[in-house]
């Protein structure tokens, strides 16, 4: 049997109709009903779509915290990019042609990851240390050496947090696509047990829900026009034939 294409987008309506569809068929069949294999039934179904349905609203709660995450560290990058862009500006104008002044690093990518981000923060740390030892020095809004150490650290917590946020949603996906296999797979079954049970010419056959676009689908009886020649050569006659 050729795999499904169902998407995920598709994944709640197609498995709700299999549940609708699924119940119709235990009303038909009676007893126990259809049960898959492994003691798979409509129940098994039910319980594995309640955990679709309940892994996507956790996933989009997931995104969304996600945004958060990474909106806070591109403002906490901002303003670090702006403090130490400050901080050059005041070294090239209170010691030009020093070596404080060559030692100054470019100032980092906002694009870039922790490692390249924190690189030049980490350098510039370190000239900041080397002018405290001559004379201290505080940017104009107050902020000394030990209070951009500080907010080197949050910048890093907001790495990771918004790391965390990416694995966690990374998880759950995947947690979704092994259950959204299952239920596929369980789907593909049913219409099979379906198919055998009742008859391909059943309503209940006729009825299965598709997985795919145009599964099953019967070709539309069409008719082919066809010219039969006739012992005379001035008549033809036409025949309709089922395609």
């Amino acid at each position: 049997m050729r795999q499904t294409i169902l998407d995920m987008s598709d994944a709640k309506l197609i498995f709700n109709s299999i549940l609708s569809h699924w119940n119709n068929a235990n009303q038909a069949l009676g007893g126990a009903g259809i049960v898959l294999k492994g003691n798979f039934d409509r129940n098994a179904f039910l319980n594995s779509a309640v955990e679709f349905d309940h892994l996507s609203e956790v996933i989009e709660s997931a995104g969304k915290q996600r945004d958060r995450a990474s909106e806070q560290l591109s403002l906490y990058k901002e303003n670090m990019r702006a403090t130490m862009q400050r901080f050059g500006y005041l070294v090239r104008g209170l010691y030009p042609g020093s070596d404080f002044e060559s030692a100054l690093p470019a100032l980092p990518d906002v694009r870039t990851n922790e490692e390249k981000f924190l690189a030049p923060i980490e350098r510039m740390a370190k000239v900041w240390s080397q002018i405290n030892s001559v004379s201290e020095l505080i940017l104009p809004d107050g902020t000394t050496l030990e209070a951009f150490a500080q907010g080197v650290e949050v910048l890093r917590q907001a790495f990771r947090v918004r790391e965390k946020t990416f694995l966690n949603e990374r998880n759950l996906r995947s947690s979704r696509r092994l259950n959204h296999q299952i239920l596929v797979d369980r789907a593909v079954q049913y219409r099979s047990v379906v198919l055998g049970t009742f008859g391909e010419e059943s309503v209940l056959a006729e009825t299965l829900p598709y997985l795919w676009p145009k599964q099953d689908r019967r070709k539309k009886v069409q008719q082919r026009l066809e010219v039969v020649s006739t012992q005379s050569k001035d008549e033809t006659r036409m025949s309709a034939l089922l395609a």
